[in-house]
């Protein structure tokens, strides 16, 4: 009996030395609690017997612990600037306690330090200048928000360099007890807008270039107009004086001074470039939204519609033709590379080839079977090769002839991803490039859709891709350079023949969006390249 309640009390001593240290973790340091311990058991004759041990007062022991979150763990930067990674410390052990503050061992030229987020907002205010060492005391469960601020070094750098730069976050306690985190940078090329401008309430077309202005409509009905270059560049050189129609999400078309905008009830008006007055309207479907680009052809307009059809205008503004109703939708822009007949993507996912003279389809080909093709079609007339992508993620190289029994389709690419935005066809290395929302850039061979080697390439947070990318070579040089935009507010110029080297605008933190395609105003030195972004920030960057 002497060896049973030995091995009871053994037992429950165990328990409680298991257990004290997760106990401990939980209840404040310096608590004192009273045990007793109390046993039941039989003996050999099945008699039964308790016993009751002595009260034992346990004061608990402080024990450390610390928790640390990053709410952005990632970042890119240009040479010499700083990222200001929101951080936040919480104390998880059971007693007062303060963490010191320091880096493990950093790439070479790459500085970090602690600041103070005095207001706890997670946004480093101009005010917040404090760096610091160490936090203050914090009781148990109580957080602490400071900044780990990295600064890239000055040195300009070819491409992306992504460096992991350790912090350590330590118990002035225990020290034994510490969180070793990491962020990341990526430092890359700036790229600079030459000139800045604004466009109040937004936009959500495209950027039209003609005559040394670049023009672009507002979400509130206005359109404007903006010096390119020269002295004046990025300065407003008019805007239409009264509201001309419904927020204008499409492309302006432009032929000699007359610019053709659509907008989003249904018309198109027909603007003068150097003064801005309305010349006049066609009133193409009441109520019905114009995305796409209206296009001319022989002095015919030819305007695509959100009901799914196609209409022709004479120069007099008289309706001569209508198409039959392709899907709900007409969001592709047509190409028009003669005079007999357009190309568009429809609404109910075919590409179709129409007759210009009545807008009846000579033939049809299923691009994206259920989904509406929101890419418009690109024809190289040196080969009749049109090039168009789907939203189901397939690329096609069809024969552009307008005879219906020619086989159409060459080729097919999956680029994985839908595709939402248009192509661009580099006819001097005979490369077809178009971006896709997962982020990603093709270039496709065009003799036989196969990619081109590096390709595809993914900038790292990126965004989606949703406009066309404009692939240029600078007057003087044999280096092709893509510009691209992304959703997250990133702008683009990359090496096309060599995508390690890259130049980027970053917008995210100022709440921009490239969502259409930007704008080219020539192949000189001089020249620019104009993106719009969806808050009304209109850009010009230089060619690369």
């Amino acid at each position: 009996m002497r060896n049973t309640y030995r091995w009871v009390w053994l037992c429950i001593a165990i328990t409680c030395a298991l257990n004290i240290n997760v106990f401990a973790q939980m209840t404040p340091a310096g608590t004192q609690i009273s045990l007793q311990a109390s046993a039941t058991y039989l003996d050999s004759s099945n008699n039964s017997y308790s016993a009751v041990s002595n009260v034992v007062t346990l004061t608990v022991a402080q024990v450390a612990g610390v928790e640390v979150t990053l709410a952005v763990q990632n970042a890119t930067l240009n040479p010499g600037t700083s990222y200001n990674f929101p951080v936040t410390v919480k104390n998880t052990g059971n007693g007062d306690d303060y963490y010191q503050l320091s880096t493990d061992t950093l790439p070479s030229g790459w500085s970090v330090v602690f600041v103070q987020d005095t207001n706890g907002n997670g946004q480093r205010d101009a005010n917040e200048n404090t760096t610091i060492s160490r936090t203050p005391t914090l009781r148990m469960g109580e957080e602490y928000k400071i900044f780990v601020t990295v600064t890239a070094p000055p040195d300009p750098v070819t491409g992306s360099s992504v460096q992991n730069l350790p912090f350590r976050v330590t118990s002035n306690f225990d020290n034994q007890r510490f969180a070793l985190n990491s962020v990341s940078a990526d430092v890359v090329n700036p790229f600079t807008p030459l000139w800045t401008a604004t466009v109040p309430g937004g936009v959500q077309g495209d950027v039209t270039i003609t005559g040394g202005k670049a023009f672009i409509g507002s979400s509130t009905g206005q359109l404007y107009a903006f010096s390119v270059s020269g002295q004046s560049a990025g300065t407003q050189v008019w805007s239409t004086p009264v509201n001309i129609g419904a927020g204008m999400t499409g492309r302006i078309s432009a032929m000699g001074s007359m610019l053709f905008v659509p907008t989003a009830d249904g018309r198109v008006q027909l603007v003068d470039a150097g003064s801005g007055s309305v010349q006049g309207t066609r009133t193409v479907a009441s109520g019905v939204s114009i995305v796409a680009s209206p296009v001319v052809q022989n002095g015919i307009l030819f305007v695509p519609a959100q009901d799914g059809r196609i209409r022709a205008f004479d120069a007099n503004g008289m309706l001569i033709a209508v198409s039959n109703q392709w899907g709900t939708q007409f969001s592709s822009t047509p190409s028009a590379p003669g005079t007999t007949h357009l190309w568009a993507g429809t609404g109910d996912g075919f590409v179709v080839c129409f007759r210009s003279s009545d807008l009846q389809g000579v033939w049809m080909e299923m691009v994206s079977p259920g989904q509406p093709v929101t890419s418009s079609p690109w024809i190289d007339i040196r080969t009749n090769t049109l090039f168009i992508g789907g939203q189901n993620g397939l690329f096609y190289a069809m024969n552009a002839t307008p005879d219906p029994s020619v086989p159409h389709v060459r080729w097919v690419y999956d680029a994985g991803s839908a595709i939402v935005g248009s192509p661009f066809f580099d006819w001097v290395a005979k490369v077809v490039y178009f971006g896709t929302v997962d982020g990603k850039i093709h270039a496709v061979k065009a003799d036989d859709g196969t990619a081109k080697s590096g390709y595809p390439i993914q900038p790292r947070d990126a965004g989606r891709f949703l406009g066309m990318p404009i692939v240029v070579r600078k007057s003087g040089s044999n280096t092709p350079y893509i510009y691209i935009g992304s959703d997250t507010g990133k702008f683009y110029a990359i090496n096309a023949d060599n995508p390690q080297e890259f130049y980027l605008y970053d917008g995210t933190n100022n709440g921009e969006s490239f969502v259409r395609s930007p704008s080219i105003s020539g192949l000189s030195e001089s020249d620019v390249i104009v993106a719009a972004s969806a808050n009304g920030k209109v850009l010009a960057f230089p060619l690369k």
